[in-house]
């Protein structure tokens, strides 16, 4: 792309049509492992994947669906979610440059939401060493110029319908390497207190009273924030009396809902 940074977009692979941008360069690893920072994109993914084996469905042609090689060996496999910050801090930059004015937050542990609804998701996969991470593919859907959406999704939203302009895909993905590098950086440079700042600052939620359901439990709690190994921390309110000191840590993505 001939983008300002130092290695991430400077070898991109654009394709029509794709299962997984992550399983491309899963299966492109087998063979040979390109340079770090190589970027897959594809207009449309047949079957992408979310957090926790969930689908990432997309608008054909309307929207970033690609991933990112990194080499993130100065983290310990016991330090991964912190790339998980990083890479949602990076995305939500992005997102906050095309529309400073909105509640721009992320959703533990890495979705991208602007009011209230959905407009990124990341999903990041490891391969891990004794020591180290050898490799991470960090897989980005961003909503950009897609209109309209399945009906019983109810809380997404895209750049095109909190702006009402269209953006090149293109331009999109160039600036959005450019934010995910930053913070990329910051953590090889072992930045950890900013991320760390600015994850929670910008967590969905925080210091709110919610109403929330864990496998099929409801309840009121308020998310006091994340631990270092990507667990949320909730406060449950006494009355709930879903744990023993009201304290719980929760690490089941697929079954915490926000009703």
């Amino acid at each position: 792309m001939g983008l300002d940074t130092l290695f991430v977009g400077h070898t991109v692979i654009n394709l029509d049509k794709v299962d997984s941008t992550n399983t491309y360069i899963h299966e492109l690893l087998l063979k040979k492992a390109p340079a770090e920072g190589f970027v897959v994109c594809a207009l449309e993914q047949y079957a992408g994947r979310g957090q926790r084996g969930n689908s990432w469905l997309s608008q054909p042609g309307t929207n970033l669906t690609f991933s990112i090689l990194f080499e993130p060996r100065f983290l310990s496999p016991s330090n991964q979610f912190w790339l998980t910050k990083a890479l949602a801090l990076g995305v939500a930059e992005f997102v906050l440059s095309v529309i400073p004015a909105e509640s721009v937050k992320i959703k533990w542990p890495n979705d991208i939401y602007v009011n209230d609804r959905k407009i990124a998701g990341i999903l990041v996969e490891n391969t891990l060493e004794t020591s180290a991470i050898k490799f991470s593919i960090a897989g980005i859907g961003l909503n950009v110029n897609q209109e309209s959406f399945d009906p019983l999704l109810k809380n997404v939203t895209s750049l095109k319908v909190l702006t009402g302009n269209s953006f090149d895909l293109s331009t999109c993905l160039e600036y959005i390497c450019i934010s995910i590098e930053r913070y990329y950086l910051k953590l090889r440079g072992s930045d950890y207190k900013e991320i760390d700042d600015l994850y929670h600052k910008l967590l969905y939620r925080k210091d709110v009273l919610s109403r929330l359901s864990l496998n099929n439990r409801g309840f009121e709690g308020v998310i006091k924030g994340v631990l270092s190994n990507g667990h949320l921390l909730i406060d449950v309110k006494k009355d709930n009396e879903m744990t023993g000191n009201n304290v719980m840590e929760v690490s089941d993505v697929k079954h915490l809902v926000f009703l």
